[in-house]
This record gives structure tokens, C-alpha cells and sequence, in this order.
């Protein structure tokens, strides 16, 4: 244990999680990170950090573009770190570089990067004004730094609905507040703006990021939910308690789905999608991980209560048939106004 908890969090159960399911996240985030990168506008030679690079896809596809330079890729977690030298070694770049370093606690080298990148790697700074300086200082003068994190938790479904079903079976730690480490920490632009000017940042720019990810295929629902929950740290901890069995119980607790129920997949929206449809989209699929997320609290709660126990309480059982019921009609309404939209219009659809 450390003195810092999302240390303790990224080297326990969220950075496990993370490594059992690198290749599923990579493919969630590519659209933000990709955006980032764009944004950067890199080139062959460029010298650049990625904060909290995790497994590394990110800095391995940053090498990938300013080779023959070097990309750094530095994060607070051993677990994850041996996942990214596992994957560089097997792609076999050679201008990668990874180190195990905490960039709010211990400066880098001054002006060694000409850019520093993050994808939703800065959210978790105990003291962030320290970090952004120790960032800004890494940097030449005239370097760029870009990364992406999260706005509201209300602009976030796919995180904070699982995370609230489980919250009512599983221990959970203490809400954080809007400033404090978080998945939303920075939500605040004008926050973001203020902590930037005051590291020696210029002409600080905050912008919305792509509007959707993959979050995976139809016939894994509880899967979606639970990789949400597994790489929360907030939860992360209590979740693979309960997981554990008790004396006399199952040694797993099974989740599965009797086939294909309704669509998780995310992908990014066409800019000519009616705002109608969208809000539709959106509704379907804030119904999917709903019914997804009491699913997989229905069965932790079934796995460990007593037999007398699941009679007597029902409501977790009507919480699953209630998300179900949702799920339906949410869909129901969205391959209506599709319907209506593909005789009226020949525009590409979602």
C-alpha cells in the first residue's frame, strides 16, 4: 500500500482488469485517443511522453508515427507496465520506451519532449496543479500537450449506470468530490483552463471529443457491465470481494444471457444523423446497460444470499424484468424512427 489510493488502484484490481481486457478498451477508446493525436498534428523525429499510458497501445501507435524517435509511455502501474512491454516485444518495435514513474510526484527531465500526450490519464492526480507543472516543464518551449477525459457524470451512461447498479450489492468507496481523483475531475472546462494557465500553458483550447465508442457485441451484455464495473477503482475493490464465494457457496458466479436480447454496439455517429434519431440512440442504449448492469447485481446478489432469501426478496429479480421492459421499448421506438427515416431521406444511417 501507498499514500496514494489510485497508486494502490491501478497496481490492484483496476489494473487487472485492464490487462485482462486490454484488447476490448483499446478498441472502446481508439476514437478518443485517434482524435487527440489528430489534433496534435505529430511527425517523424517528434519527441513525446504518454501520461498514464497503461498496456501502451497508445504509445506504441505514437512511436508508430515519430519513428525514428522515440516514444515514452510512463504510468504509476507495474501490473499494466509488464502487460506494455509484453505487447511491445511482440510487435516488435524497437523506438518505445516505458518507465514506471509518477509525473505528479517526480519531474521529468526539462525540455525532453516537444509533446506530451495523454488518453484519460490525467484524471487521478492527488495535487494536479503539480503534475500539469512537471508536465509543462518536460516540455520544449512552444511544445503541445493533448489529452481527452471525461466530461459529466450525466454525459457518461456507460460508466455510471453499471457502476450504480452494483453500488447496491457490492461495497463501494466513498463518492469523490467534483475536484477530487475521478473518472470526472476534469469535467469542468473552466477547471481544465485554470490548472493549464497556471502551469505555463498557452492558448489552452478545450473542445468535445467523439460523441460514442464500441462498447462490444450483442451476445455479451453482462460482459459490457461488467468490464465497466471491474476497471472502475472506485468499485473495482468491493466488486471482486463479492466475486469471491462464501463457505458453502459456488466457487464463480456465472453471468450469462439465453442469447442476442438487444444491440451494445457503439460506434461513432454519422454527422447527418437526425438529432430525433440520436436522442433515440441514446436512450436505447442507456436502457441496454441498465438491464446489463442489474443482471450482473442480480446474480451476485443470487449467488449469496440464502435460499429462504430469494423468495422472500423479489426486487432484484423486478429490476432485471423492469430493465428488460425498457430495453424493449426503447428499441421498439428506434427501429420506428429508422424505419421512417430510411423512406424519407437516403442519408447514412448508424
Amino acid at each position: 500500500m501507498t499514500d496514494n489510493p489510485q497508486v494502490d488502484a491501478w497496481n490492484g484490481e483496476s489494473g487487472r482488469a485492464w490487462v485482462e481486457h486490454a484488447d476490448h478498451f483499446d478498441r472502446m477508446l481508439a476514437p478518443f485517443g485517434g482524435a487527440v493525436l489528430g489534433r496534435l498534428g505529430l511527425r517523424p523525429g517528434d519527441r513525446v511522453v504518454d501520461i498514464g499510458c497503461g498496456v501502451g497501445a497508445t504509445t506504441l501507435s505514437i512511436a508508430s508515427i515519430v519513428a525514428p524517435a522515440t516514444a515514452v509511455g510512463v504510468d504509476v502501474s507495474v501490473t499494466m507496465l509488464d502487460a506494455a512491454h509484453t505487447r511491445a516485444a511482440a510487435t516488435g518495435c524497437s523506438n518505445v520506451e516505458f518507465r514506471h514513474h509518477d509525473v505528479q510526484e517526480e519531474p521529468m527531465e526539462a525540455a525532453s519532449f516537444d509533446s506530451a500526450f495523454s488518453r484519460f490519464g490525467v484524471m487521478f492526480f492527488l495535487e494536479p496543479d503539480r503534475a500539469f507543472a512537471n508536465i509543462r516543464r518536460s516540455l520544449v518551449s512552444g511544445g503541445r500537450f493533448g489529452f481527452v477525459c471525461f466530461q459529466r457524470p450525466s454525459d457518461n451512461p456507460m460508466i455510471m449506470l453499471p457502476v450504480m447498479a452494483a453500488a447496491a450489492h457490492v461495497d463501494v468507496l466513498a463518492t469523490p468530490g467534483p475536484t477530487e481523483p475521478s473518472p470526472f475531475s476534469l469535467a469542468d472546462p473552466d477547471r481544465i483552463r485554470s490548472l493549464l494557465g497556471s502551469a505555463g500553458f498557452a492558448d489552452v483550447v478545450v473542445e468535445p471529443g467523439p460523441s460514442s465508442g464500441d462498447l462490444g457485441s450483442a451476445d455479451d451484455l453482462e460482459g459490457a457491465a461488467r468490464r465497466a464495473i471491474e476497471q472502475n477503482p472506485g468499485i473495482a475493490p468491493g466488486f471482486a470481494a463479492a466475486s469471491q464465494p462464501d463457505q458453502g457457496q459456488d466457487a464463480t458466479i456465472n453471468c450469462c444471457c439465453s442469447g442476442p436480447l438487444i444491440v451494445l454496439e457503439q460506434r461513432l455517429l454519422s454527422a447527418v444523423v437526425p438529432a430525433s434519431e440520436h436522442r433515440l440512440i441514446t436512450a436505447a442504449r442507456v436502457a441496454t446497460l441498465f438491464l446489463a448492469a442489474n443482471v450482473v447485481g442480480m446474480l451476485i446478489w443470487w449467488a449469496r444470499s440464502g435460499r429462504s432469501e430469494r423468495w422472500e426478496q423479489l426486487a432484484h429479480p423486478s429490476m432485471v424484468v423492469l430493465g428488460l421492459l425498457t430495453s424493449v421499448v426503447s428499441h421498439a421506438n428506434l427501429r420506428r424512427a429508422r424505419h421512417g427515416h430510411s423512406e424519407a431521406s437516403d442519408g447514412p444511417s448508424v
